[in-house]
């Protein structure tokens, strides 16, 4: 008799640096996930099934998800597709039904599953269980420290390659102790938390000063390079610094703003995600403790974080990436980064109205830093963001 296929999770691309860890979390013995990182033609064949006037995200995890099912590398009858759920008003949230309805324009039949905390989509909602969530947890604050870290010395290592080589290595450990739920508790992080700091402390580096340009805006466009159209890599080429912030304040934004006060939860629900924001706060106040007994800087803790933020700008509007977009703005002039780079989709509201509609006051009131909006757009050319993303790297 053989042996039944593994099923094959598909996930979009979005976290280029969270989730080759964040994967080992859903995948066991009869499940293998994969990460569409295919590029070619996915944004042509998005535009076919998703009108345009929709935020591009959602043409480009569709083109990928249409093609990748066309490629005849899957079987489309052992598969299904993954992706995250929010919640509030961000159209990201109602980007399942846009993507069944796409499927189907498209000959295809597969389960669109949700990963949401509130309870959404019950007939398609992917079940969390405690192990599950202790492994995306560690996936999450392994994945920041490293690159975070990494970002800190690629710019001035003396032998090239040296932080991309060590990430890997530390990625490639990692990923067989989440996978086989090896040292998630909270005392052995601690202890690898500053294992990695000393790892990459350790190479050798110049004492130049370079320009850095910090990177907020919407999730997708941050994170992700099919997304931002490799911004890293294009200022990283130009000598220049590039500051990430890690996924985990979104994380702590995401259960403050909208978990722990949700009204649609129980009481004891809303109080299992502030234990689970304190857990969360107790991790990274470890994170952040680590990053910076080696010498390297990075946001304060997300309580500390949010309270520097609030005597700025209005802290009040958790749609999208809210708040956050002008919170982390705030963090890196206290950081000295000098140059933040404002990534959003063309037609993304929470972005326009919570990122750009502060970004002259928080100009005027910092008075130390240079922003630069920079929206993607689907018919947008490459060297049209090229040209807007140098304008920061010009004083």
């Amino acid at each position: 008799m053989k042996n039944k296929p593994k099923h094959t999770i598909l996930i979009p691309a979005m976290l280029d640096d969270t989730f080759g860890l964040l994967k080992c979390a859903f995948a066991s013995a009869n499940v293998r996930v994969l990460v569409l990182y295919n590029t070619e033609g996915v944004l042509d064949t998005g535009l076919k099934y998703v009108h345009n006037d929709l935020c591009m995200p959602s043409a480009i995890m569709t083109g990928q998800l249409i093609n990748a099912l066309k490629s005849g590398r899957l079987d489309p009858d052992n598969c299904s597709f993954l992706i995250a759920q929010a919640g509030d008003a961000c159209r990201g949230s109602n980007y399942i039904p846009i993507i069944r309805r796409a499927l189907k324009n498209a000959g295809f039949d597969i389960p669109v599953l949700s990963l949401n905390f509130l309870d959404m989509e019950k007939d398609a909602q992917f079940k969390l269980t405690p192990a599950f969530l202790f492994k995306c947890t560690a996936a999450v604050f392994y994945s920041d420290i490293l690159m975070m870290l990494r970002d800190r010395v690629v710019p001035y290592e003396l032998e090239k390659g040296s932080a991309e080589n060590l990430f890997g290595k530390w990625t490639k450990r990692l990923k067989r102790e989440i996978f086989r739920s090896k040292g998630l508790d909270p005392f052995t992080m601690y202890r690898r938390f500053y294992e990695i700091a000393e790892s990459f402390a350790a190479i050798k580096r110049t004492d130049e000063k370079r320009k850095r340009v910090g990177f907020a805006g919407e999730l997708y466009m941050k994170y992700c390079s099919i997304g931002n159209r490799d911004l890293r890599g294009f200022y990283r080429e130009r000598g220049a610094e590039v500051v990430v912030n890690g996924f985990s304040w979104y994380c702590l934004y995401y259960i403050d703003s909208h978990l722990a006060e949700s009204q649609g939860l129980s009481p004891i629900v809303r109080l299992g995600y502030k234990i689970a924001g304190s857990y969360f706060t107790a991790l990274q106040r470890q994170m952040v403790r680590a990053i910076r007994s080696k010498g390297f800087d990075c946001f304060e803790p997300f309580p500390e974080f949010k309270k520097a933020a609030e005597k700025r700008i209005p802290c009040t509007c958790p749609t999208g990436d809210g708040w956050l977009i002008g919170a982390e703005i705030c963090a890196f002039a206290d950081m000295g980064v000098q140059r933040a780079a404002c990534l959003q989709p063309f037609g993304c509201m929470p972005s326009h109205v919570c990122g750009r509609g502060l970004y002259s006051s928080i100009q005027r009131r910092l008075g130390n830093i240079r922003l630069q909006s920079i929206d993607f757009d689907s018919s947008l050319p490459t060297v049209n963001i090229h040209n807007r993303a140098e304008m920061l790297l010009s004083f």
